[in-house]
């Protein structure tokens, strides 16, 4: 709440009246900084705002439309997060064709059926670069002004990446015309056997914006956030304090400086590993109110980051970029996890778990844009370097499995998990403890250009170097053992457009990616890392379209993605200790997408998108893995559909009123993968969730909402989480009701 206190100062110690300008964002020309700019409020709740935006920034670093990029590229505006009330970036997910939660962060994500975790630096990132701040939960909705979605391939700009694709948040900037707002939500769930009132949440939200000088080159901006929730599941709880101050600096007409740092901390209920199915039936799931965690298990972190950014535009239509990016963050965690039901069926292992993270991440991003012509041909072109080095130093505290009996005080029952009775944490053995710090060094030099052949025909051009060197030190439990491995990259994208109208653009695309394989990982002798790097291809065809003056805009896309050297687990030889692993083939994604926005009228828009993703282990390499082949990918929807309408009143009594109604469909999805020694696969099954908003402007002013989460009660589950499969069934969350309140100070 201090931190709240000291926003609202801040911003109330800015005057009003100045002109609005936003600050630009790299590659993009600075904003004039007096006259002609119409005055807008923050987060205005209007329908008259688009729900998509309609550049395509993240995909190829230069500020092109959609439609001159041979990519699948989705970017989601403020008025689409406001529009289904979420404070969450994870939230958003079910409502992004081809993207799909599962999991307890924003980082476990599905996008066209290969899954990214934690360890996946860029399946997130913040304004184009990657390290969020915080590992666990998700990010704010409210300090993004938006979101692209970018699918497929994207290592020719941004190095390591899992071949499905990456989210990209757009933070808020400063603006030239002074605003401030306050946000307050108040949330409780009345479904999934609670009633209103049992569990309550709130968040308190501020927003204050404005220039710091007479001649608006220096502008600001504050985003403060405290939350304070209650889980639907028994004990839990999430809070949480997020601020981020910005600054933004016209140097001069063709120079911009930003600098950007944000806080976090959380403190919520361990819950690490959410519900188990026994025998891996769905059916035979507990209630979704279960935790199989002691009242004092808990985990906390805390994180900052640092980004400073600068563009300087040349006469010539070029423009400099540079960027640079630093993230801090720790986290603790003290609880018990699950292991497996025992053979009774009813009775859960449990582990007692104790784990200290702390993570470094420092990245650089510099590129040079140019247009320019050759002959009759028309060039859009970048090159740029990237340069990171992250460490992760885990220390394991405690990991010690509980004996598999029944009767034994540290183990519960599936269905009726009694606490109070297992003795401290402190009192079991530490198990096998160590402390694992690790550090990887990325660099890459990258090329791209965009070529208009002629009025109907465009072709794309790229190419990355990259090379990734990673080193793994044990420094707690000897041996105290050091392995180092390193590996090289050539990359190469291309893309052809065709428009056979303006309004109209054909396209197919070929691109690439990479994921290093962790330095620590071994093989069944303990060699350390003798394994080739994880490779990404998609080949993709598509159509997109805009009509009807931009109301109406859809893309189409056919997509076919490999992922080949991929590893599995297996036992390691005699005298070898820890995890072994080897390459067992590769996995592949087919499918189709069709995205579409339709804004029909100024009082009626509709969102919405469906997704064909058939993504299964394509091949392996030994016998031992045999049943993988064909096996669906986990937490990857066969058929999965979402849309979100919205219609506000336009005159009479309800002049005032907004309606907005919207659904997700999952069709069944994998929980875990078929071996020899058990063929038996878990099947989640298929949901259709709804909900419904109901918006109203009193007094022209104050944007009131009210919105019904899952309205029909609908129990589900999003999936599985990365590691724990069967042990780790995360449900969907049931019938919740939120109020909000966005009141402009000025």
């Amino acid at each position: 709440m201090n931190l709240l206190a000291m926003a609202i100062m801040l911003g109330l110690a800015q005057g009003a009246g100045a002109e609005e300008a936003n600050a630009p964002q790299p590659g993009e020309p600075p904003a004039t900084h007096a006259g002609g700019h119409d005055a807008t409020t923050l987060d205005a709740v209007t329908v008259d705002a688009k729900f998509i935006a309609q550049g395509a920034k993240s995909a190829m670093k230069q500020e092109l439309t959609v439609m001159e990029t041979p990519y699948s590229v989705s970017g989601y505006g403020d008025a689409f997060m406001k529009a289904i009330e979420t404070t969450s970036i994870a939230d958003l997910y079910n409502y992004m064709t081809g993207v799909r939660r599962g999991g307890n962060s924003g980082y476990d994500i599905s996008i066209r059926g290969f899954k990214t975790t934690q360890a996946d630096k860029n399946a997130i990132m913040v304004d184009g670069m990657p390290g969020v701040a915080g590992r666990f939960g998700s990010p704010p909705t409210f300090a993004a002004e938006g979101i692209e979605v970018v699918k497929g391939p994207a290592s020719i700009l941004y190095g390591a990446a899992q071949p499905g694709g990456f989210v990209n948040i757009i933070t808020k900037k400063p603006k030239a015309q002074s605003a401030a707002l306050i946000d307050v939500r108040a949330s409780t769930f009345a479904g999934g056997g609670l009633s209103a009132g049992d569990a309550n949440g709130y968040n308190i939200g501020v927003d204050f914006t404005g220039p710091l000088d007479a001649e608006q080159r220096l502008l600001y901006r504050l985003v403060g956030e405290y939350t304070d929730k209650d889980g639907f599941r028994r004990g839990s709880f999430d809070e949480g304090k997020y601020i981020a101050p910005s600054l933004s600096w016209h140097a001069t007409d063709a120079t911009v400086l930003n600098a950007a740092f944000e806080y976090r901390t959380r403190k919520n209920a361990y819950d690490n590993n959410q519900l188990v199915a026994p025998d891996k039936d769905a059916s035979r799931i507990a209630d979704i109110r279960t935790r199989y965690q002691e009242p004092g298990d808990v985990a906390d972190e805390k994180a900052w980051s640092g980004t400073l950014s600068m563009s300087h535009y040349f006469h010539n239509g070029g423009t400099l970029n540079l960027a640079t990016r630093s993230v801090r963050g720790e986290d603790h965690a003290r609880g018990f996890d699950n292991v497996g039901v025992l053979a009774d069926g009813v009775t859960l292992r449990r582990r007692a778990r104790g784990q200290l993270n702390k993570r470094n991440y420092d990245y650089f991003d510099g590129n040079f844009a140019l247009p320019f012509n050759t002959g009759a041909m028309e060039h859009k072109f970048i090159a740029g370097v990237t340069y990171g080095v992250d460490t992760t130093d885990f220390e394991r505290l405690q990991f010690y499995d509980c004996p598999a009996v029944a009767t034994h005080p540290c183990n519960v029952n599936v269905y009726n998990p009694v606490f109070g009775v297992t003795p401290p944490l402190s009192s079991y053995p530490t198990g096998p403890v160590n402390r694992r710090f690790t550090r990887n060094t990325s660099a890459g030099v990258y090329i791209s250009d965009l070529v208009s052949l002629s009025d109907s025909w465009k072709l794309n051009l790229g190419l990355r170097y990259a090379r990734e060197k990673q080193r793994t030190e044990e420094r707690k439990t000897p041996p105290l053992t050091v392995n180092s491995t390193s590996s090289t990259a050539v990359l190469p994208t291309v893309g052809v457009l065709f428009h056979p109208t303006p309004a109209w653009t054909l396209y197919a695309s070929y691109a690439t990616s990479y994921v290093p394989q962790a330095a620590g990982v071994q093989d069944a002798a303990g060699n350390p890392n003798p394994f080739d790097p994880q490779e990404g291809r998609q080949y993709e065809v598509g159509a997109k379209t805009e009509l009807l003056d931009n109301r109406l805009t859809a893309t189409l896309a056919v997509f076919d993605i490999e992922k080949s050297n991929t590893l599995a687990s297996i036992a390691c030889n005699a005298g070898v200790g820890g995890t072994c692993s080897q390459q067992v083939g590769a996995e592949r994604s087919k499918g189709a997408e069709l995205e579409l926005n339709f804004q029909a009228t100024d009082n009626l828009q509709v969102i919405g998108g469906i997704a064909y993703t058939d993504a299964y282990v394509s091949k392996t390499y030994a016998a031992r893995t045999a049943p993988l082949v064909g096996a669906q990918l986990t937490n990857s929807a066969l058929k999965s559909a979402n849309l979100w309408l919205r219609y506000d009143f336009p005159e009479g009594a309800l002049r005032n009123l907004g309606i907005g109604a919207g659904a997700s469909h999952s069709s069944a999805v994998a929980g875990s993968l078929p071996t020899l020694a058990d063929p038996r696969v878990l099947l989640l099954p298929s949901y259709t969730v709804a909900d419904v908003a109901f918006y109203y402007k009193l007094g022209g002013r104050y944007d009131l909402t009210l919105k019904l989460g899952n309205v029909f009660d609908k129990r589900y589950y999003e999936g599985v989480n990365s590691t724990t499969n069967e042990n780790g069934v995360v449900p969907g969350v049931p019938r919740n009701i939120t109020f909000s309140v966005r009141i402009p100070l000025w």
